[in-house]
């Protein structure tokens, strides 16, 4: 089934997941409460789209979380020349990475140089009356502009490569996950936004992916897909607008296989494994 998080219509969405749950979350920008407002305890996932009729055959559906595991870059020659003139960021290969895990990326912030560094995949957000608030994953670009992560979106952009990303869709009962990538097999490039983040005391560079409705390749696996760039230098340059100036890669340089269930547990981290027929 599709869970939604329900919530009063004018609030706009920042996706994210709990890394304790598993359950996803939906991140709300800061705004005055009103006495109108159901405290946030009270709201409860709801069934969307009617029962199934007894014996009837199980539907294919998506599911809710969107791009929160991704494979990692595995060779620093793979990035384009413009990005890896950049000084050299080691990094172990990672064909599973999940939130809260570094990985490399290039960091805009405001007008200096495009630097590489380690960054940790998920931006840890203030808490909340007391309660840790979940990492901030992925950023929906139709609320970025008038969420309370635009300063972020002004002045820290940033572009994490990757060999590609993982999707899950329910088939018959299952939860089957899909590798996407570049039918070039070069790096994909995600926009993204990032802040530091306080981990265990010190600062750490954290990144959140955008996301955006999915081309028609990826529409049939999830409803949004990751913004993924054709031309990565003008997503970093200095813009007043920097939304308008996202150049996606085209959806027929896309593909698309299963892979094997092994993915499915964050600690998989062998490339045979999730290849495995």
């Amino acid at each position: 089934m599709l869970l939604l998080t329900e919530r009063p219509s004018d609030f706009p969405s920042i996706v994210s997941t709990s890394l304790s749950s598993g359950r996803y979350a939906t991140m709300r920008p800061t705004r005055r409460s009103s006495s109108n407002d159901p405290p946030p305890s009270t709201y409860r996932p709801r069934r969307i789209g009617p029962r199934r009729a007894a014996g009837a055959a199980a539907p294919v559906h998506y599911l809710v979380g969107m791009c929160n595991r991704i494979r990692g870059l595995k060779e620093w020659r793979d990035i384009p020349r413009d990005l890896a003139n950049k000084p050299l960021v080691n990094f172990e290969y990672n064909p599973n990475v999940a939130p809260t895990e570094m990985v490399p990326a290039f960091l805009a912030d405001a007008d200096k140089p495009v630097v590489a560094r380690l960054a940790r995949f998920g931006i840890n957000l203030p808490s909340r009356a007391g309660k840790r608030r979940a990492p901030l994953l992925n950023t929906r670009t139709d609320t970025l502009r008038r969420g309370s992560f635009k300063t972020m979106l002004a002045n820290r952009r940033c572009i994490i490569p990757a060999e590609g990303f993982y999707e899950w869709r329910e088939e018959e009962g299952k939860k089957q996950p899909y590798f996407f990538y570049r039918k070039d097999n070069k790096p994909i490039l995600f926009a993204g936004i990032w802040d530091m983040s306080e981990v265990k005391g010190d600062q750490v560079p954290s990144f959140a992916i955008l996301t955006d409705e999915p081309n028609e390749l990826v529409a049939p696996y999830h409803d949004r897909m990751p913004v993924v760039l054709d031309d990565p230098n003008s997503w970093l340059a200095s813009s007043n607008q920097p939304l308008d100036q996202i150049a996606p890669l085209p959806p027929e340089m896309f593909a698309v296989r299963p892979v094997n269930r092994a993915v499915n547990k964050v600690s998989t981290k062998d490339i045979a494994a999730i290849e495995a027929a």
